[in-house]
């Protein structure tokens, strides 16, 4: 049984690389760079962390964009539709780096960056080890997740640097040459075919898929869940830096404990991961997506000594290094492979609904008030309702029938 299950990485460890360098460089890296652009920018342009705030708002796209990515995955396969992100995704960073202060053009470019990074997203990549693993499945899923933190907790220090050296227009630049680079080498690593259905009727699809996902129990505790546990995530993406530095932290403190948080969504996502694959989804699920409340309690005290912070951030990121794993494993156990992007891209919608709420709320909570604790608050105890629903998903899942053209 062990030899099985460490023999799936040995046998298709090309996808799985490819998945995880495409997802590290996709636009999720952007969760873990934009807070340390953040001082930056407000600094050279005037703007205030309220209207800043309104940024991860627009993550309100994806409820329509992670859906179709999703179908598109599903039918034309992974390779193409990833290709496309990747050739598009630098035209946001230049964007980025050409802007004169105009906030609505800021905004213009990361809805741009919003529409074409959804292509290298993980409704797209995990559709590779959602068809190449079984036994090893959880810590598959961990291994791609890993991705994007650890790309990030190499790249913020090293991006403060390179700010601090050349400015923010040019590691705007560097960064977007760095994701071209690197989703190319993703796109050449993944085998062709994968996800592909391009026989399949669209109104099978269309007519059949929804109704059977519509009525499974678990699709609308993932969505709910999904939701109240992400109300928090404006916090970790735009504005982590901000919040600590709001806490006490001083600039160049703040941004290695940006990076601490990078390397504490790897460590829960290898911890999930493992616990997945031995151990019942739901409980994982709860105990895990529960943990960011610990942290934003202790980042809302008047607590302040950087070790403290540094535990809060690194409470928070465990939780967001579990949060992928418990999504793609439980879609992939309740429901069938032939719909497995379509449902990814449903629960991406509503993570990033969540997170769109929350940054609405955030926004005024920062215009009453002048600081985070009110929304850190409030945010903990969202977290823990929304872990909480995971428990009623039971210990022995029925899987969603296939629907066959």
């Amino acid at each position: 049984m062990a030899s099985a299950y460490w023999g799936e990485f040995r046998t298709h460890w090309r996808p799985l690389m490819a998945a995880t360098i495409g997802l590290g460089f996709g636009i999720g890296l952007s969760a873990y760079t934009m807070s340390v652009f953040a001082p930056e920018l407000l600094g050279a342009f005037g703007w205030s962390r309220s209207q800043f705030a309104l940024l991860s708002s627009f993550g309100l796209l994806m409820l329509v964009v992670q859906p179709i990515t999703g179908r598109l995955t599903d039918r034309f396969g992974v390779r193409t539709v990833s290709a496309i992100g990747v050739l598009a995704g630098p035209l946001a960073y230049i964007g980025f780096a050409i802007q004169s202060g105009d906030i609505r053009f800021f905004f213009a470019v990361a809805v741009l960056q919003i529409i074409v990074g959804t292509l290298t997203t993980s409704p797209v990549y995990t559709r590779i080890v959602a068809e190449r693993f079984e036994r090893a499945r959880g810590l598959a899923f961990s291994i791609v997740m890993t991705g994007p933190p650890l790309v990030g907790a190499v790249l913020a220090p090293l991006i403060g640097s390179l700010i601090a050296a050349q400015g923010w227009r040019t590691t705007y630049l560097f960064l977007g040459g760095l994701t071209l680079v690197f989703g190319l080498i993703a796109v050449l690593l993944t085998p062709p075919h994968i996800g592909e259905h391009p026989d399949r009727p669209q109104h099978v699809q269309t007519k059949g898929d929804y109704r059977l996902i519509l009525n499974n129990p678990a699709f609308w505790v993932l969505i709910v869940g999904m939701i109240m546990v992400n109300f928090p995530a404006g916090l970790v993406s735009a504005q982590m830096k901000l919040v600590l530095m709001d806490s006490g932290a001083p600039s160049q403190t703040a941004t290695w404990l940006v990076s601490i948080y990078a390397m504490g969504v790897i460590a829960g996502r290898f911890a999930c991961g493992l616990s997945l694959d031995r151990m019942q989804p739901h409980h994982v699920a709860a105990l895990a997506l529960g943990m960011p409340a610990i942290g934003m309690a202790l980042m809302a005290s008047p607590l302040d000594a950087t070790v403290l912070l540094g535990l809060a951030v690194a409470l928070m990121g465990m939780a967001q290094g579990a949060e992928g794993d418990i999504a793609a494993y439980l879609v992939s156990r309740r429901f069938g492979l032939g719909v497995f992007s379509l449902v990814m891209g449903l629960v991406g919608a509503s993570i990033a609904g969540g997170s769109a709420l929350g940054a609405m709320v955030l926004s005024l909570t920062l215009k009453a008030y002048g600081t985070y604790a009110p929304f850190l608050w409030l945010s903990a105890g969202v977290t823990l309702a929304g872990a909480a629903l995971f428990l009623t998903l039971g210990r022995s899942p029925p899987r969603m029938k296939e629907v066959i053209a």
